[in-house]
Formats: structure tokens, C-alpha cells, sequence
């Protein structure tokens, strides 16, 4: 079922809560290309409902952090899925630079605005080559819009 037809409702529970998370997870991978092995111990859980209650929130957003490996990427991944909110990335390569960075945002605000599917995009501390990359998130995060992103006649499009 989509995600709107999903009411919240508190857990007084974990292990039932325990076995709806498991429920999605398992959802998960079997419509997944790429399988995620988790371990769903109560506070993997509780991050998942936290996120999970997040991301239904209008121009939500979260910043996780934790040591390397911790899988905040993972608990992510599974709480986009349980909100059939598509999961993005931009995929940086050695040569990565401020224009390709700029074209990708631009993709991600248009399918964040045209398709109607909500989307959340997962930026790492990895991902940030030059800190410009920071200033443009922290500006759609609070102003919903990076400046000067789009040219005027892009604008109209």
C-alpha cells in the first residue's frame, strides 16, 4: 500500500513493531536490486520510525551522524522505502566538479517538483568535494531553492 494510506500510530510495542519493520525490510528486498542484510536491533528500530516519521513530513529533512559504517545510509534506505519515497544520490567521480554539481541539483529539484513522488536525497560527508556543494544544501534546506541554479529561461521550463 502507498504510504498515505498509512496512518502513524505510537509503538507501545517494539516487538511488534520489530516485525512490521521486518515485514518492510523483507518487502524491501525482494523488490531491491541491491539487498540489505539487517540486523533490527531496538534502537536500528527506533531510528528507522524516526526517520520514517520525518520523511512524511512537507519539505522535511534529517541530519544523521555517526561514526563510519554505523548504517545510517541502510536505516535510511528502508525508512524512504516504507514512505515509497524515492531514494537519490549524486554519484561523484574523481573529476567532479561544480557544474556537474550544480546539473544534478537542478535534476533533483525538478523531479522533487514535477513527478509528484516524494524523494529524499542522501548527501555523505564523502560526497562533499568542495564546500560550495555544502552551501547549496543548507540553502535548499532553508529557503527550498538553490540560488542562481536556474537561468531565467530554464525557469519558465
Amino acid at each position: 500500500p502507498k504510504a498515505e494510506s498509512r496512518m502513524y500510530q505510537q509503538a507501545h510495542n517494539v516487538d511488534k513493531l520489530r516485525v512490521v519493520v521486518e515485514g518492510f525490510l523483507d518487502e524491501y528486498n525482494n523488490v531491491s536490486k541491491k539487498r540489505m542484510n539487517l540486523v533490527l536491533f531496538r534502537f536500528a528500530i527506533e531510528h528507522i520510525s524516526r526517520i520514517t516519521r520525518v520523511l512524511r513530513q512537507p519539505r522535511s529533512h534529517a541530519l544523521l551522524v555517526g561514526v563510519g559504517g554505523s548504517g545510517r545510509q541502510s536505516v535510511t534506505r528502508l525508512a524512504g522505502y516504507i514512505n515509497d519515497c524515492e531514494i537519490t544520490q549524486v554519484e561523484i567521480t574523481k573529476n567532479y566538479t561544480k557544474v556537474e554539481w550544480r546539473e544534478d541539483i537542478k535534476k533533483i529539484i525538478r523531479k522533487a517538483g514535477e513527478g509528484g513522488q516524494p524523494i529524499a536525497f542522501m548527501f555523505t560527508d564523502v560526497q562533499m568535494k568542495d564546500p560550495s556543494f555544502l552551501e547549496d544544501i543548507s540553502n535548499l534546506l532553508n529557503s527550498g531553492e538553490v540560488p542562481n541554479a536556474f537561468a531565467a529561461d530554464e525557469k519558465g521550463e
